[in-house]
């Protein structure tokens, strides 16, 4: 080991050493949560044929063994377990976000394989939850500013699945850092050619998940890894990062990362969620309309959501039928669904719905607009500053800094982090935001909101038009609304597979999870047939 502490053994302690009389309440139920938001985005992507060759892959090279995989009647060993499992939570984008990253499909599938095969306890599979939550999501913080986002920072993977694994096989500090170190030896960097359109992309948490896991129990063996490989001039901030924040590391114990839990309502990028919400709202108060109806829509989203939505549309324009993996990520298609469908389900991002309805979703894109608006993703970052972390982050970037990430953008994504057309928008933005900013510490007690706000204006043809903003997405843990958004998602998308009364079970089990056997759990999913 190292004189002085480096981020994965500072990790690899606090992994190690964490118990759970330690976790919050707050956390607890977060990570509860979590873990049943997981398991129905897993149901509902259970029934796509996008998912079969997967399925079919196993068979044909991965042995039976005792660990569940979602929604099948065969049970494979722990890694293909996780794999198979992350790549059904992955298939339809209707997952869970936390700052920062789609942590779910390795801290909950690594977590559960991994005490299914020990025979752990439902107490031991949520701490692991918890640890790989908070390592991962500060993993992917230290990198927000770099060449990859969102769900592209697949190597968090790495570490949520080492990190769970780890727990889960009550490996020493020394040897949890070590399963660290092995996983980001030879991290994932995903490309956007292989994730934005063909289903290649359901492996993008499913490999490095079984990758992680693995790095665990060769740890756990006596295989070592390199424990300053994060920091190191050639080491994983060096390709990851632009500018590493190392303060987002920061914080374990005083500040929880599950805390920031936004459960995904709708299936699609995180970063719209706010805007299905508000279009759903501006539905229902012009009354029922047709599609053809719909004169405009203009749609004003943050930073995030305009350029996710730059990147898909130029994939998405090459596919005339628009897929179950291109749907996700182009804002202006998800509001035409909304628009065409009444609502965003795991049944409109079915290959046969989205076949049958691919024309008029083309027609009707070419009615909406999406901009950036520079308050909104100012509003996002003001939301960040009421965690430590970020505020340092924010306070630490200089004006080289931001010159030096300009060019990096420019180069590696064409893309501007200030256009010459929103200089106004920008300077009336900062102004309002100096006026109006607070400083609230988030608390150990305590749900972080978040906010990614989404203002949309929609014209009718017959010259009405209504406009709706909504910031806080509804199923964020620090919204009213979660707990009932949450039933509803579990209860309408595992009730294909488990029926009203597994559907109800699975979700009052869930609720109950660290207070009772993980079979009890288990033995709903298992109801499911083939």
């Amino acid at each position: 080991m190292h004189a002085s502490p480096t981020v994965l053994e500072g990790l690899g302690r606090w992994v190690s050493e964490l118990a759970w009389e330690e976790i919050p309440e707050a956390t607890r139920r977060a990570a509860r949560y979590q873990v049943l938001s997981t398991f129905a985005a897993a149901f509902a992507a259970a029934r796509s044929e996008e998912v079969l060759p997967i399925h079919r892959g196993l068979e044909r090279f991965a042995p039976r063994g005792g660990c569940t995989v979602i929604a099948r009647a065969e049970q494979r060993g722990p890694i293909d377990a996780a794999l198979a499992n992350a790549a059904l939570s992955m298939a339809q984008d209707y997952d869970d976000i936390v700052w920062m990253g789609h942590t779910c499909h390795s801290a909950v599938w690594a977590s559960l394989a991994a005490a299914e095969h020990a025979g752990a306890d439902s107490r031991t599979f949520l701490t692991a939850v918890v640890a790989a939550n908070e390592v991962a999501g500060r993993i992917g913080a230290s990198a927000l500013l770099g060449p990859l986002n969102g769900q592209m920072w697949t190597f968090i993977h790495l570490v949520g699945a080492a990190a769970a694994t780890a727990k889960v096989l009550g490996l020493s500090a020394e040897a949890t850092t070590h399963a660290l170190a092995i996983a980001l030896a030879q991290p994932n960097f995903a490309l956007q050619p292989g994730f934005m359109t063909p289903s290649s992309k359901l492996l993008a948490a499913s490999t490095p998940t079984a990758t992680g896991m693995r790095a665990a129990y060769f740890a756990g063996e006596g295989m070592t890894g390199e424990p300053s490989i994060v920091e190191d001039r050639r080491g994983f901030w060096s390709r990851f990062s632009y500018l590493p924040l190392r303060s987002m590391i920061d914080g374990l114990s005083s500040f929880w990362v599950l805390q920031t839990l936004t459960v995904k309502t709708h299936p699609g990028c995180h970063y719209f969620q706010t805007a299905c919400t508000a279009l759903l709202t501006l539905r229902a108060r012009l009354g029922p309309f047709a599609p053809d109806d719909v004169r405009e829509v203009h749609i004003e989203a943050t930073k995030l959501a305009t350029e996710a939505t730059r990147f898909a549309s130029e994939y998405a324009r090459i596919a005339e039928t628009i897929t179950p993996v291109n749907v996700n990520f182009d804002l202006a298609v998800t509001a035409a669904i909304v628009l065409l469908a009444g609502r965003l389900s795991s049944k409109e991002v079915e290959p046969a719905w989205l076949s049958a309805h691919s024309k008029e979703i083309h027609r009707l894109r070419e009615r909406i607009t999406v901009v950036h608006a520079p308050d909104l993703t100012l509003c996002t970052i003001g939301s960040m500053r009421a965690i430590r972390a970020g505020r340092a982050a924010i306070g630490s970037i200089g004006a080289r800094d931001v010159w030096n990430l300009a060019r990096r953008y420019r180069a590696d994504y064409r893309s501007e982090l200030v256009r010459r057309s929103e200089a106004l928008a920008w300077a009336r933005a900062l102004y309002r935001g100096a006026r109006s900013a607070r400083r609230r510490d988030a608390d150990p007690g305590s749900a972080v909101p978040l906010l990614f706000p989404a203002r949309v204006r929609l014209t009718l043809k017959d010259g009405r038009t209504d406009t709706e903003r909504v910031d806080l997405p509804v199923g964020c843990f620090a919204s009213p609304t979660m707990l009932d958004a949450l039933r509803g998602k579990v209860i309408s998308e595992t009730s294909p597979s488990l029926g009203g009364g597994g559907a109800a079970r699975l979700f009052e089990q869930g609720l109950r999870l660290g207070d009772g056997p993980l079979d009890d759990l288990l033995a709903v999913v298992r109801t499911a047939p083939t």
